[in-house]
């Protein structure tokens, strides 16, 4: 019996800003710009999710090592903004969140959010990915999680400001951050923008 787990519903609306002020807008996503990862275990597609337009990854099994990238191919964010909405159908079981500075699907910056722990310090968490599976353990301490309240399926606004080492992760328009990092990774200065 074949299981399908929706790992994330992403994609309202993101804006990422640059150093130059330049504002790009993926609220109409055109997959084939994009690099995606579409196998027998992963798929994507564009559907609506709670009467919003949104870009879907879907997951055929779960993984604990495994994450998956959607990207745009052309784009290169250093410092800036990213804003979004995003949601994840799976609940409480759900993991959703923003990758940055991607060099390629093994080596990126995230952030991801963690519905089934609203409400603790592991609501949200940071890690830079540098191996080629998820090793989300080895960041696993609270020194990289921070507490915030996320619903469990429904969508949340994000907004996360990167300027060098320095990152703020803010939810649903607050004017206080719910992580702030000033530790980023040297290694990963630059690169494309994960939506899901």
């Amino acid at each position: 019996m074949k299981i399908k787990f929706w790992i994330s519903f992403v994609l309202l609306i993101m804006y990422a800003q640059t150093v130059a002020a330049q504002t790009t807008d993926y609220s109409n996503i055109n997959v084939s710009g994009w690099q995606t990862q579409r196998s027998d275990t992963l798929d994507y597609a564009q559907k609506d999710y709670l009467g919003k337009p949104a870009f879907m990854l879907m997951r055929n099994y779960q993984s604990a090592t495994g994450a998956s990238l959607a990207y745009p191919k052309n784009l290169d964010f250093t410092n800036g903004s990213i804003e979004l909405d995003i949601a994840t159908p799976s609940g409480q079981n759900g993991f959703v969140g923003i990758a940055f500075h991607i060099q390629d699907s093994n080596h990126y910056e995230t952030v991801y959010f963690r519905p089934g722990s609203s409400g603790t310090g592991y609501a949200v968490q940071y890690m830079p990915k540098k191996k080629p599976e998820f090793n989300w353990w080895d960041y696993e301490d609270l020194y990289w999680q921070s507490t915030a309240t996320l619903p469990d399926t429904d969508w949340f606004h994000v907004k996360i400001v990167v300027q060098g080492k320095d990152m703020k992760v803010y939810l649903n328009r607050q004017s206080t951050p719910v992580m702030t990092r000033t530790d980023l990774d040297p290694s990963l200065p630059h690169g494309s923008l994960n939506v899901a």
